[in-house]
């Protein structure tokens, strides 16, 4: 039996938009095939005549596609920027690379007529040209300060060599060899320090760039928004040392970066909060009583800050002064449902309690406001919404939920551990990927090139829709296809309805970009890359559509932006 769910703002006429029409029990998607000819000439959903709601801009922000790690301070990884359609085997030709090592996409600001890119990877920041098709390093890496002597490894030969053994290895199929040639990345200056560098990075609206490295520093640098110019050190600030001695001594590195819609900057840290104002000066902080926070944070138009730790939801109010955690200021804590943090470590998670970054969901005219995460339940996460301002007057808490705060919770159906990967939020639906290795080796990159070669993968998709009418959340679909070794975030693309993935062939464990419907799962669009190489892989970033309609993804031996916007030819 079909029934229509409503998957845009509530305040958009259902016959004129977007009718929604699944099964009412979850919706298996399994075709490995490249869409036919004529889905591939065609986007995969009727366009939406009226866009859902999405966060507000920060005005902050640099003007770009990709101001900030997530796109925007909700972390929704959703845009109304058209992605590509279309199925085809990719040439060389199609996909543009930038050598760096362990680097998530980059963010990007506009210069004039120009598009600039800062790709803060394991051992510096490069500046990449992107205007129109473009994709160029400009300069050399800039290191970070007390990196110089692995930037200075990290040469194009040298990511080259590494890459060389893995494929061979990879190609014999040697679990043993593939192992041995990740330790290889040692002599491109990869090491246990450097590997989280510059992860969580943005560009604020002067055209400056901050990211975090080296465990508790912040850097800002720029290229004083000069076309040609390579970029440089504006300040880096040791952030521990400029907190009070109890909280510093629970900052032992940074683990997400944000921007406030009053222009400061807000870090999360394993025990703490930070607010610091651009010249990365500490202004304030807060801490959450010895629980840890393992996820970067979410920030809403009002200032109001979202920070999970390893037992409670917090919402925390930043007013240009002070952090304040008191229920009169509009701050509140909710539990939820999470197994203690070393067994959640013993089991393989890297994350104690939720592993997801929040994300909010529902703005301007939508009617219900919330922040959702993936919880860290012993029987298998579970999605769950949060009321993001006051509760509904007579809402009751719901049976299985640890407080009234949570306006519905529900199993996430694919994964049996903890999600690392940050939800994706596109009106009133949100999709989750499972991210559990099913025999997975100690932390590290060994999962991501192992799983689905050696050792079978973390596979699956599965889509939720938010019904405002029943408080609850819905089943859409599952795809049990998607190979998310890489546990690359996904983007959703509003006017093409679909959902841009990271994935790998079964078979020959050849990398593809994939597109699922966003209304059912299905494979609409995949793109193989060139050749059976590593050098395709996207480990640990986020997915990046483009302004033409390109991807942007990170990975370990480079930047890569694959050239497939607005076009949608299929050949073999």
């Amino acid at each position: 039996m079909a029934t229509r769910i409503r998957d845009v703002a509530p305040t958009v006429c259902l016959a004129a938009v977007i009718l929604l029409v699944l099964p009412a029990c979850s919706r298996e998607a399994t075709s490995e095939n490249p869409a036919s000819a004529a889905e591939a000439s065609r986007p995969a959903v009727r366009p939406v005549a009226t866009p859902p709601n999405m966060p507000p801009p920060n005005p902050w922000l640099a003007d770009s596609v990709y101001p900030t790690s997530h796109f925007n301070p909700a972390a929704t990884d959703s845009v109304l920027i058209a992605g590509p359609v279309g199925s085809r085997n990719l040439t060389a030709a199609d996909v543009a690379t930038v050598p760096t090592l362990v680097t998530s996409p980059p963010t990007m600001k506009r210069v004039g007529g120009e598009v600039i890119a800062f790709a803060s990877g394991a051992v510096g920041v490069q500046r990449i040209r992107v205007t129109g098709d473009a994709f160029e390093a400009v300069g050399g890496l800039l290191p970070y300060p007390g990196f110089e002597t692995s930037a200075a490894m990290a040469t194009p030969a040298a990511l080259d060599a590494a890459l060389t053994r893995l494929d061979a290895a990879y190609r014999a199929k040697d679990e043993t060899k593939i192992l041995g040639a990740l330790k290889g990345l040692g002599a491109a200056g990869l090491n246990m320090e450097s590997g989280i560098n510059g992860v969580y990075n943005l560009f604020d609206r002067d055209g400056n760039h901050y990211c975090v490295y080296g465990g508790t520093h912040v850097l800002k640098t720029t290229d004083g928004n000069v076309g040609g110019d390579p970029p440089r050190i504006v300040k880096t600030a040791d952030v521990a040392k400029g907190l009070p001695a109890d909280v510093a001594k629970s900052v032992t590195r940074i683990i997400g970066l944000n921007m406030t819609y009053d222009g400061f900057l807000a870090a999360a840290a394993p025990g703490a909060l930070i607010i610091l104002d651009r010249d990365l000066n500490v202004k304030a902080s807060v801490t959450f009583n010895g629980e840890a926070v393992d996820n970067s944070i979410v920030i809403d138009e009002h200032n109001g800050i979202y920070v999970v730790t390893e037992k409670h939801m917090n919402k925390v109010i930043w007013n240009g002064t002070t952090l304040s955690t008191d229920e009169k200021d509009g701050a509140w804590s909710s539990p939820y449902d999470s197994m203690p943090g070393e067994k959640a470590l013993a089991m393989g998670a890297i994350s104690r309690g939720s592993g997801t970054t929040p994300t909010l969901m529902g703005f301007g005219s939508d009617p219900d406001k919330l922040i959702v995460i993936a919880d860290a339940a012993e029987t298998g996460s579970n999605a769950v919404a949060f009321w993001r301002d006051a509760i509904p007057a007579g809402f009751k808490q719901k049976p299985g939920t640890q407080s009234n705060r949570i306006a519905d919770q529900i199993r996430i159906d694919i994964s049996q551990m903890t999600i690392e990967p940050s939800p994706n939020v596109l009106g009133y639906g949100v999709a989750f990927l499972n991210s559990t290795y099913p025999k997975p080796l100690p932390a590290g990159p060994g999962n991501a090139f192992t799983g689905g070669i050696t050792r079978p993968a973390p596979m699956g998709i599965q889509k939720f829709i938010w019904n405002p009418d029943k408080d609850a959340f819905e089943r859409a679909w599952i795809n049990h296809e998607v190979d998310n070794t890489d546990i690359m975030v996904p983007v959703v693309s509003a006017p093409t309805g679909l959902l841009y993935a990271a994935h790998k062939d079964k078979d020959k464990g050849v990398y593809q970009y994939v597109g699922l419907d966003w209304s059912t799962g299905e494979i609409k669009s995949r793109w193989t890359f060139p050749d059976d190489s590593r050098r395709w892989n996207a480990l640990g970033g986020i997915t990046t559509i483009m302004e033409n309609g390109d991807l942007m993804i990170g990975g370990v031996f480079a930047v890569k932006r694959l050239k497939i916007g607005g076009r949608a030819e299929q050949s073999h």
